[in-house]
């Protein structure tokens, strides 16, 4: 082959890649066990609304939620009679001052829409006390 040829194909395989990458849905980093990621603020209202919810509001450069994200996971998988949501902070933003969140992760516990229980950091002791009991 012709260099020009090649040079042709290796733009037109880069191009495709670029727009293979830009066009493939985003999963979320943190996803473990029947996690659900929200980034809808109609959604979240609607999954919070009935039953037992842990929300997990993290942020994707935070340590920590990465750490303990494999954990909530199977704390999804051994409690299936709570929803378990995990909301980025960066993605929304709203969510996250409407529930006062200063610091990552914080675990919101809520029941029927309101909230009853929260935990700041990794503290997966308390959070697990707290499904235990759902």
């Amino acid at each position: 082959m012709e260099l020009s040829t090649l040079l042709i194909l290796a733009a037109l395989f880069i191009a495709f890649r670029i727009y293979q990458a830009r066009s493939a849905p985003s999963t979320p980093i943190m996803s473990h066990g029947k996690v659900s990621n929200i980034d809808n603020e109609v959604i979240f209202k609607a999954l919070v609304s009935s039953g037992p919810v842990l929300v997990d509001f993290y942020a994707t450069w935070c340590g920590p939620c990465k750490a303990v994200a494999p954990k909530i996971g199977e704390f999804s998988e051994k409690y299936e009679n709570v929803r378990f949501l995990q909301v980025d902070v960066d993605q929304m933003r709203s969510t996250a001052q409407q529930f006062n969140i200063t610091a990552m992760p914080t675990f919101v516990m809520m029941k029927d829409g309101q909230e009853v229980h929260r935990v700041r950091g990794a503290d997966l002791k308390s959070i697990d006390d707290w499904l235990q009991k759902q």
